[in-house]
């Protein structure tokens, strides 16, 4: 069965069993749920609902290379929008969804991360 995936920009989110958040990460101060920072220009991927939790767990990462796994997303309202200001707003409904960054690969094979 094909797994349900969101993207934005280098954040790529995938629908996962449901789970019991542990190891919560904090919200900034403004109350955002920060998946990611730009490093040159601050901008977030973050959730504005107090219906999402951000938390790690590494038994739950299955196998997502430790410097690609950011964490997971638990949103308990119907959906919630992943806000960036420099990529289209997208929704995701109601569940758990293991974060990660994307990469790419160049013509050598060797991985590069994205970053903005």
């Amino acid at each position: 069965m094909a797994s349900l995936l969101y993207a934005q920009g280098d954040i790529l989110l995938e629908l996962v069993e449901d789970a019991t958040p542990t190891n919560l990460l904090p919200n900034d101060a403004d109350g955002a749920v920060v998946l990611a920072r730009g490093e040159l220009t601050g901008h977030r991927h973050a959730f504005y609902s107090s219906e999402v939790m951000l938390f790690r767990d590494e038994a739950l990462a299955r196998g997502v290379p430790p410097a690609l796994y950011i964490g997971h997303i638990k949103i308990s309202a119907p959906s919630a929008d992943l806000q960036h200001e420099e990529h289209a707003t997208i929704r995701l409904p109601a569940g758990t969804y293991r974060v990660r960054r994307q990469q790419e690969w160049d013509s050598s094979g060797e991985a590069l991360l994205l970053w903005e």
